[in-house]
C-alpha cells in the first residue's frame, strides 16, 4: 500500500494527490498539520531530511518532490498516462514543471502566505508559532518560517507578483493555440501548473479572469470539472484548500 504524507490538497501536495486520483491508485492519507510544524518531527525528518511534504512511501522507501513523484507514479504504474509518449512532449512537461518548481511555485507561495496568514492565525497563535519556529532542528527551514513570519516588504511582493504575470501571460499564450500544456493531452504539465493557479482567482484576480486570460481560464475550468481533481480536492481538512496557505520555497533571485 502506498503511503502518501501530505498537507492540504494544494501547491506541492495537490500535485501528487491530483496525480495518484488520475491513475487510480489507492494510497493511506498521512496528514501532517504544515501549520503546526508537525513536518518538522523527528520521525517525519527520517522519511525528509529537509522536513518536507509531500512525501511518497513506496515499497517502505520515501520519495520526495513533487515533480519527480509524479513521474515516478507515471511511470511505475499503469493506468491513464500522464505524460506525452514521444521525446518532445515530455520535455515540454519538464519545462513546465521547471517552471512552476523555480518560479510559480515559491511566488505564488509567497502572495498566499501574505494574504491568508493573518486570517488563519491569531495573535496567541501566531505567538505559539513562533516559539516553534526556534524548535525547528532544520537550519535552513527555521530562517525561512523565521522571515515568513515577519511581514514580506514591497519590493519582495513586487517581486513575486511580476513573475506571477510573466507566468501567466507565458501560459495564456501557449494555451491560445492547445488546449493542453504539453502535447495533445492532458499531463503532468496541466496538474503542476493548475496546482497553484488556482489560487489565482481570489489571489491576483486581475490577472486572471475571463476578460484578461479567458483561455487559461477554460483551461482551469476544464481541470475542475475532471473526477480525479474533484476527489482529491475533497481529501482536505479545509473546505476550500485554496484559501490556505504556508511558507513555500525560497525563490530564486533571477531577473
Amino acid at each position: 500500500m502506498l503511503e502518501l504524507y501530505h498537507w492540504e490538497p494544494n501547491a506541492a501536495c495537490a500535485r501528487v494527490m491530483i496525480c495518484l486520483a488520475e491513475k487510480q491508485l489507492d494510497y493511506r492519507s498521512r496528514y501532517l498539520d504544515v501549520l503546526a510544524l508537525e513536518q518538522y518531527r523527528p520521525e517525519h525528518l527520517e522519511r525528509n531530511a529537509r522536513g518536507e511534504v509531500p512525501v511518497l512511501v513506496h515499497e517502505g522507501r520515501a520519495l520526495t518532490e513533487a515533480s519527480f513523484i509524479c513521474e515516478y507514479l507515471d511511470e511505475v504504474f499503469e493506468g491513464n498516462p500522464l505524460r506525452p509518449a514521444d521525446a518532445r512532449g515530455r520535455w515540454q512537461v519538464r519545462v513546465w514543471q521547471k517552471e512552476v518548481d523555480e518560479a510559480l511555485a515559491p511566488s505564488i507561495s509567497e502572495l498566499a502566505w501574505q494574504r491568508y496568514r493573518e486570517r488563519l492565525l491569531d495573535q496567541s497563535s501566531l505567538e505559539r508559532l513562533r516559539q516553534r519556529v526556534e524548535q525547528i532542528p532544520v537550519i535552513e527551514k527555521r530562517d525561512l518560517w523565521s522571515r515568513a513570519l515577519a511581514a514580506s516588504g514591497p519590493e519582495q511582493l513586487t517581486h513575486a507578483r511580476a513573475r506571477v504575470v510573466t507566468g501567466v501571460a507565458r501560459i495564456e499564450a501557449h494555451l491560445s493555440t492547445a488546449r493542453w500544456l504539453a502535447g495533445a493531452d492532458y499531463s503532468l504539465a496541466d496538474i503542476a501548473v493548475y496546482s497553484y493557479f488556482n489560487y489565482l482567482p481570489a489571489l491576483c484576480a486581475d490577472l486572471l479572469n475571463e476578460h484578461a486570460t479567458p483561455h487559461t481560464v477554460a483551461w482551469m475550468r476544464t481541470q475542475q470539472a475532471r473526477s480525479a481533481v474533484r476527489a482529491a480536492l475533497a481529501r482536505g481538512s479545509s473546505a476550500n484548500p485554496f484559501i490556505v496557505a504556508a511558507p513555500g520555497p525560497e525563490q530564486i533571485r533571477w531577473g
